[in-house]
């Protein structure tokens, strides 16, 4: 009798033995795949920064392609304009009554392209297209001033076009991420929409208000570097 008893308990450490070790093993294994899926994330450039480096890339050629012709005499700031920027007095009034248009006019033209069935086509669309036209920026004047050329680019983008993408990057985030909300209750998904318009809307007034008061000095100071 304790014969039998001695062999069912080896039995039964021998089974739980064997159970803590599969279930180890099972547990590894799936930390291994989730690290790979993390470190798989974490290491695969954005798909964002991909199109808009397509475009970017595509905006190079062309402009080697076209042999530099649209950096020519007449091209993009030339010195002559630079030196007239040195001095230049801005009417704020009637730069804002434009930037304010002119922003107000793209940012209802996201807005739609967002609300589309095609809306994440046309967002990397959009994104490959800006790629593309800052790529023919800063080459044609690289081209023209070397490397000033490159600060030269970013004092016209900044600070204002962090914003504006900031912007861009809201109105379009329901086609980036998975919408997480979608089980949730619907005053849940009103709140995130509600700070979603909200965010657009500081962000964009900010970008404005960038855009006429702080970018034109920025301008003016770095014209004074050529």
């Amino acid at each position: 009798m304790n014969k039998f008893n001695t062999e069912e308990v080896q039995d039964a450490i021998k089974s739980d033995v064997e159970g803590k070790i599969e279930s180890v093993t099972k547990n590894s294994s799936d930390a291994y795949i989730d690290y790979r899926k993390l470190n798989y994330k974490n290491t695969v450039p954005d798909s964002r920064v991909l199109v808009f480096l397509t475009g970017f890339c595509i905006g190079m050629v062309f402009f080697y392609l076209s042999k530099g012709q649209s950096a020519g005499t007449n091209g993009l700031l030339d010195r002559e304009q630079l030196i007239l920027l040195q001095s230049f007095e801005v009417s704020r009034s009637g730069l804002l009554e434009y930037v304010i248009g002119l922003r107000l006019k793209q940012l209802i033209f996201c807005i739609i392209c967002s609300l589309s069935s095609i809306g994440g086509l046309l967002a990397y669309s959009i994104m490959g297209w800006y790629g593309f036209e800052t790529g023919i920026v800063i080459f044609s004047l690289v081209y023209q001033y070397g490397i000033k050329g490159i600060f030269l680019t970013l004092s016209m983008f900044l600070p204002h076009g962090a914003l504006y993408v900031i912007v861009f990057l809201i109105i379009f985030s329901g086609h980036w991420l998975n919408d997480t909300i979608c089980c949730h209750k619907k005053e849940t998904k009103k709140i995130e929409k509600a700070k979603r318009v909200l965010a657009v809307f500081v962000m964009f007034s900010i970008g404005v208000l960038c855009e006429i008061y702080i970018n034109p000095e920025i301008i003016r100071k770095m014209a004074m570097l050529f």
